[in-house]
C-alpha cells in the first residue's frame, strides 16, 4: 500500500471509530491527539467517495401519475329546490346567507 493509501486507511479507521464512539468530533480528536479539522475533512471526503461509488447524488426521474379527482374536489354544499334549481358551492357560504337564499326561493 502506498503512502496515500496508508493515510486514507488511517483516517478511515478514525472516522469509523469516531462514529462508533458517539462523541463529538472535538472530543474524539482531543482524546486521540488529532486535529478536528483533519477529521472533519476526512469524514467529508470519505462520505463523498462512498456516495459516488454507490451512485449517490444522482437523481432519477419517474413519470408523473395523475391522481383521479377525489371526494374533496367535489362541491362541499349542494342545494336542490322543489322547483328544480340546484346550487353547488366549492366552499361553504355563510349560514345566514344560505338561509336567506333558501327562504326567498323555496
Amino acid at each position: 500500500m502506498d503512502k496515500a493509501g496508508e493515510r486514507e486507511a488511517h483516517w478511515r479507521r478514525h472516522v469509523e471509530a469516531w462514529r462508533a464512539s458517539g462523541a463529538t468530533q472535538k472530543a474524539y480528536c482531543e482524546q486521540h491527539g488529532l486535529r478536528s479539522h483533519s477529521l472533519s475533512y476526512w469524514h467529508q471526503r470519505l462520505a463523498a467517495e462512498s456516495g459516488a461509488r454507490e451512485g449517490g447524488g444522482r437523481l432519477t426521474l419517474v413519470p408523473a401519475v395523475r391522481v383521479p379527482d377525489t371526494v374533496a374536489s367535489l362541491p362541499s354544499v349542494s342545494l336542490h329546490s322543489p322547483q328544480g334549481w340546484r346550487l353547488e358551492f366549492a366552499t361553504l357560504p355563510p349560514a345566514g346567507w344560505l338561509m336567506a337564499l333558501w327562504g326567498e326561493h323555496a
